[in-house]
């Protein structure tokens, strides 16, 4: 059986990117640990929601605007694609629009274009944000080796989110309903805007990258096959909230592996002063560890390593995915 989310990179590598024309002239495609395309003005990248989740609009479209501030695109428009089951009446969709224009409002975005339909033996919705915005300046990456690798946030946001949120019922069984309320609320947290901002202001920054489905341990994965490198991670130091632990052990799924929208992996040459200047603007910030030379993706813990493997899948999907 197949890990439902995101497709291995063979697959990605064999069945997609080798089917797209890389040769336009000055603009920048599909590529490995790469979630937005762009030309030297201007930007363009995808979210999406394929399960069930009551705010799926507002969080593709945070996705979506996420993937293009870590490459240092400001978001300026979005198009929505939506697609409904059959049984949806018409208040859910005015539900869904009204999630989508007050995103639009927070983020100062154009609804530029759009798409809704109802599909028959759909259950859940599935909703697809495309946004494009204005590049601010080129990002010229000039060393790989040797650099720090700060993580922002927490593991795990918007999986714990979501699951919270849609699960209630079953968590409160365990948990009390204020803190599982709590968890719920962690999609506050889910923009990187402010910290991508930041880290390309800050001396010694050489790429960002989002945490988004896989978790963590995908996310570190695309980076470093963007850098073209290796890396070595202290497990322990990768930060987590305890509403993500007890989510995670109440269904027995992996926190490393669970979407973390929200998180911004960033390669800097000065960790300790992003690190710094994050947490002056109370945005929690960790070094987790460093890139090195040649392709192994190290995981440390105590005197224990191992090697890190290429996304497959989601957890989130073995919770919230209706057969």
């Amino acid at each position: 059986m197949r890990n439902i989310g995101k497709i291995s990179e063979t697959v990605l590598k064999r069945s997609v990117s080798k089917q797209i024309n890389q040769n336009k002239v000055g603009f920048s495609g599909a590529s490995k640990g790469l979630d937005c395309a762009f030309s030297p003005s201007y930007g363009v990248a995808t979210g999406y929601i394929a399960y069930e989740d009551s705010k799926a609009c507002e969080h593709a479209i945070i996705q979506a605007c996420n993937h293009l501030w870590t490459q240092n695109i400001m978001p300026k428009s979005i198009a929505l694609s939506i697609s409904m089951p059959d049984s949806y009446r018409e208040i859910k969709l005015k539900e869904i629009m009204r999630q989508a224009c007050d995103v639009a409002k927070r983020y100062n975005l154009f609804i530029m274009d759009g798409h809704t339909e109802y599909v028959q033996n759909l259950v859940n919705p599935v909703i697809s944000v495309t946004a494009m915005g204005e590049r601010k300046t080129d990002i010229a990456i000039s060393q790989t080796d040797g650099l720090d690798l700060v993580m922002t946030k927490w593991m795990g946001l918007s999986g714990t989110s979501v699951i919270a949120t849609e699960r209630k019922e079953e968590l409160i069984s365990r948990l009390p309903a204020y803190y599982v309320d709590e968890a719920g609320r962690l999609d506050m947290f889910m923009s990187v805007g402010k910290e991508a901002d930041i880290a390309y202001n800050t001396e010694g920054t050489v790429l960002a990258h989002d945490v988004a489905g896989g978790g963590v341990f995908t996310g570190i994965w695309e980076l470093c096959d963007k850098l073209d490198c290796g890396c070595r991670v202290n497990l322990d130091s990768i930060p987590v909230l305890q509403e993500t632990i007890e989510v995670c052990e109440y269904y027995d799924i992996n926190p490393y592996v669970l979407r973390g929208d929200g998180s911004l992996l960033i390669a800097t040459a000065n960790g300790q002063a992003l690190v710094d200047r994050l947490k002056n603007d109370e945005i929690n910030a960790t070094i987790i560890g460093h890139t090195c030379s040649g392709k192994d993706r190290i995981i440390v813990r105590e005197d224990e390593e191992r090697y890190l493997e290429p996304g497959r899948g989601d957890e989130i999907y073995k919770i919230l995915i209706k057969c």
